[in-house]
């Protein structure tokens, strides 16, 4: 439908023309202004903000002042200087990438390459450390290892079998502590370190841990490995059932010990083997079972993983079990002696042992009385995992 005019011209009389000037006017104005927004100098507001810099925070990878996780509290200078390296790569792509009307697409390639930048440069850090993690667990460590047999409580309580002048556990532990710390021993096997004494000693010497403690009972108690926890940490531990007197087993222990300062490995064995006694009778067939036992498990260990092994012991022989333990050629004593098959004992020998594998090397052996603290004297030696090719 058309509409009408509602105020037609008079017959006749010419139309007036529109005037159509004031709308276009309007429309050059409001054009004016836009086009000046865009090119009026910096601090750009609303949609003429630089494009670059406008999505950087919200492209993913994008950099951060956090440290990256796993990455601990420290560096490396090496490290730092890989991230300043790459953050300066950053910044020129940034300034590559910042011209005004940058396309979407050459900003989300730009965000991409830092991202790749990162991700490399976080490759090259985990190599490094990964490298220098190797480079430590090569190098060798030197510590002080013990064997000790610490009189059981039980023989110098009521109705034991030493003598009025042993003093009770009591002091007779404190004894022992001060020995150790006097050593500084960082390894020590105990033998007839019974309940009571263990618990003496870890209320009164903190620094250790011990394995087994008192988790396999009261026999195997006796049988304790301790070492320093600044030095070193336990990664395994099992045990092997050693015949004792009469041909009873007992569970005796053997750990895996890591350093804390260097990663490097060393397994550990503590072993007391039955004497004669009249109490106990003759055990020397038991006595001949456990060595072939504890060396056969301990070199299949060392031949299976390469790791060092150090053995202390009370083996209630001297020269029998110094020849069995090293025939093979594969452990040595601290206290020196041949090693291989034409056995050459040391001149003095006690029934308290430090052997160690290929890959230990002992230095500064001692035999240091134990005055009333024990009925044996301490056997201690300096040892060092040696260097691996």
């Amino acid at each position: 439908m058309k509409h009408k005019d509602p105020s037609p011209s008079a017959p006749g009389r010419p139309r007036p023309r529109p005037q159509v000037w004031a709308p276009v006017l309007v429309l050059v104005l409001v054009a004016a202004v836009v086009w000046a927004s865009f090119f009026s100098g910096p601090g750009p507001v609303g949609p003429a903000a630089d494009p670059a810099s406008s999505q950087t925070a919200d492209v993913p990878g994008a950099a951060s002042s956090e440290p990256e996780a796993g990455e601990g509290g420290g560096r490396s200078d090496d490290e730092a200087g890989d991230e300043a390296d790459d953050e300066a790569g950053d910044r020129a792509d940034d300034g590559d990438q910042a011209e005004p009307g940058s396309a979407d697409g050459a900003s989300a390639e730009a965000a991409l390459n830092r991202s790749v930048k990162r991700f490399r440069a976080a490759q090259r850090r985990l190599a490094k450390r990964v490298s220098d993690q190797l480079e430590a667990r090569s190098q060798p460590v030197s510590f002080r290892v013990a064997s000790f047999n610490v009189l059981g409580d039980s023989h110098t309580g009521p109705g034991g079998n030493k003598p009025a002048s042993y003093p009770d556990a009591g002091p007779r532990m404190d004894m022992a502590i001060s020995m150790l710390r006097g050593n500084g021993i960082d390894v020590v096997g105990f033998q007839e370190f019974e309940s009571t004494q263990h618990n003496m000693f870890t209320a009164r010497a903190g620094e250790y841990s011990l394995y087994p403690g008192l988790s396999l009972g009261t026999k195997s108690v006796r049988f304790n490995i301790a070492w320093r926890s600044s030095m070193f940490r336990l990664v395994e531990a099992h045990t092997l059932p050693i015949p004792y007197a009469g041909g009873s087993r007992i569970e005796m222990p053997v750990v895996l010990l890591e350093s804390t300062t260097t990663g490097r490995r060393a397994w550990f064995a503590n072993f007391h083997n039955p004497a004669d006694t009249p109490k106990l009778g003759n055990n020397a067939r038991w006595r001949s079972m456990a060595a072939g036992m504890e060396i056969a498990h301990l070199t299949s260990l060392h031949a299976e993983d390469g790791y060092p092994v150090i053995v202390t012991g009370d083996f209630n022989e001297r020269a029998e079990i110094f020849c069995r333990f090293t025939a093979g050629g594969v452990f040595s004593s601290a206290s020196g002696g041949s090693t291989g098959g034409a056995c050459a004992p040391p001149p003095s020998m006690q029934v308290d042992w430090v052997f160690g594998s290929t890959g230990v090397a002992f230095d500064g052996y001692a035999v240091s009385d134990a005055g009333r603290a024990s009925d044996h004297a301490m056997v201690h030696a300096g040892a060092t995992l040696t260097e691996v090719p």
